[in-house]
């Protein structure tokens, strides 16, 4: 499988906090059938993306060492998670900041307070620099899981999606459960990633977390969110969602 949104690398963010502790998080990810692991520590200021860019390369570095020491073969790849408000557009390019340098960019917002219209520009503003956005857990955000017109309109621009497979197994609440369900059962959602931070808090077990999905979707649609999708992404291909049925908010599970 292909983990393509964690926080594995340490020293960078709220996730690993040490060398040992990423190393211990390839470990378990290896463990739970994990052959590559996109790396997508938050940006923190825009303003200084070139620092964060070398500061995420060379902890990289390290890590792969460590990893090479221990004999754990799992293929780490640069990327970022970029969070998106006003501020974030000052930023000269986001080139290195993509997903294994493609034209793929994984991005968040607040958890609260936005409308349709504030993501409709947000997501805009990537298409207009010649990036196709992935929004990271769109399942966790309370005004999508209110209005999920709002997830519908975003597909129909062209904009990806990422599940966290936690929200699946219902760690992150029903609401966020069945919106997930809903987008995964309809095509909205392409992609699933362990948003992994620690191995007590959101560890990285993909495998353990599959068996406890929600049966209703077919075990195949869930092998190529965590698979093929990614594989495309990751190789800067051309993605095709596919068809998409549009979803409503109602209680699924």
């Amino acid at each position: 499988m292909i983990d393509m949104h964690c926080h594995i690398l340490h020293g960078m963010d709220d996730g690993s906090s040490s060398l040992r502790e990423s190393v211990e998080l390839c470990r378990m990810a290896v463990a739970n059938s994990i052959r590559t692991a996109v790396l997508t520590p938050h940006l923190p200021n825009p303003a200084q993306m070139e620092d964060f860019l070398r500061h995420r390369d060379k902890r990289m570095d390290e890590l792969k060492r460590a990893l090479d020491h221990e004999k754990i073969e799992l293929e780490l790849l640069p990327g970022a998670e970029i969070f998106v408000d006003d501020d974030v557009f000052f930023a000269p390019s986001f080139g290195d900041a993509t997903l294994n340098g493609s034209r793929y960019i994984l991005i968040e917002f607040t958890f609260r307070g936005l409308n349709t219209m504030r993501l409709v520009k947000y997501v805009n503003e990537f298409f207009a620099r010649g990036l196709v956005p992935i929004i990271a857990h769109p399942e966790r955000y309370f005004y999508t899981q209110e209005n999920y017109d709002t997830i519908n309109h975003l597909a129909d621009l062209g904009v990806l999606f990422q599940l966290n497979g936690t929200s699946l197994v219902g760690n992150n609440g029903l609401e966020a459960k069945e919106l997930g369900f809903a987008m995964a059962r309809n095509g909205l959602a392409s992609f699933i990633g362990s948003d992994a931070h620690s191995v007590h808090h959101r560890p990285n077990d993909l495998l353990a977390m599959l068996n406890h999905f929600p049966r209703a979707i077919p075990f195949d649609v869930y092998d190529r969110m965590l698979n093929a999708n990614p594989r495309k992404i990751i190789n800067d291909e051309d993605f095709d969602r596919g068809s998409f049925e549009p979803i409503r908010r109602k209680r699924f599970l």
